[in-house]
């Protein structure tokens, strides 16, 4: 018995696993920046409300397309058999109100309703197929993942957010819009597979050129307009210009799996520089 729980738990971090860095880290370090003299039970309610929302949303997704999984990701839960097709679409359907309640409880319903359509209209009615409506659910996923942990952590405080951290939320959906597509150079070969109108597959000169010049332009911009350190300036800025040279000069998938994974270090400290 306590073995096949161990498995459960493990094949349920394996449907996150790949977005424990893209976006649970991220959106856990923007809510304790963003709430500084929050608590630790406090900061731990936001992080599983942000797990919870991660995990039904990965389901979903993989649950959709086990096909590109089988290529790009065949460790996953389905590809590798761990979880059938059929057991993972009752998960999502199960997931769905279990985060429902979650959000409810902590009263920030607007939070968890925008984030079940969201996750409906990228998966299941496959919105992700195409980069614009794709970037731009991305875009509004992360807002809502900053969204609902910030408020989270900001119920233990009971205090009004910081300008600055409501600067820091509106410039990330910024930055998150104009650059997340990073994250779909990597599978080009299976987003090919699925018919998938990704950047690099519609227009791969331009998107690399993209993510030459953004990550650079949002490091200046940063650094001038809102950074208090000079010291994160720098660092953004160095890792700005290795991620550009990166996407632009090694192509190869290895190479843009190096390249996206200095990606989301460099977009986990642009999200916090307004306010770190």
């Amino acid at each position: 018995m306590l073995r096949k729980h161990i498995n459960l738990l493990y094949a349920l971090y394996l449907f996150t696993k790949s977005d424990i860095k893209t976006i649970f880290l991220p959106v856990t370090l923007f809510a304790w920046y963003s709430c500084p003299s929050t608590s630790a039970s406090a900061m731990f309610s936001a992080a599983l409300w942000s797990w919870m929302h991660l995990l039904q949303f990965c389901v979903s997704n993989q649950a959709m397309s086990p096909d590109e999984d089988a290529i790009n990701k065949p460790w996953r839960p389905i590809p590798s058999g761990r979880i059938t097709p059929y057991g993972a679409a009752v998960l999502r359907w199960t997931l769905l109100p279990l985060c429902f309640m979650y959000s409810v409880y902590h009263k920030i319903m607007a939070a968890g309703t925008i984030f079940a359509i969201g996750v409906l209209l990228h998966n299941e009615c496959m919105l992700d197929s195409h980069w614009f409506t794709r970037n731009v659910l991305n875009a509004l996923g992360y807002a809502v993942f900053d969204a609902g942990a910030t408020a989270i952590a900001q119920q233990a405080t009971k205090s009004i957010l910081p300008a600055t951290s409501l600067v820091a939320h509106y410039l990330s959906i910024a930055i998150v819009l104009t650059t997340i597509h990073a994250q779909d150079f990597q599978d080009e070969a299976g987003d090919r597979l699925t018919n998938r109108r990704t950047i690099p597959i519609v227009m791969p000169r331009l998107g690399r050129l993209s993510m030459l010049i953004m990550p650079i332009l949002w490091s200046v911009g940063l650094a001038i307009g809102w950074s208090r350190s000079p010291v994160l300036s720098a660092i953004l800025f160095c890792l700005g210009v290795t991620v550009g040279l990166r996407f632009y000069l090694w192509r190869s998938a290895g190479a843009d799996r190096t390249s996206y994974i200095l990606y989301n270090i460099w977009l986990g400290l642009a999200r916090i520089t307004p306010i770190a």
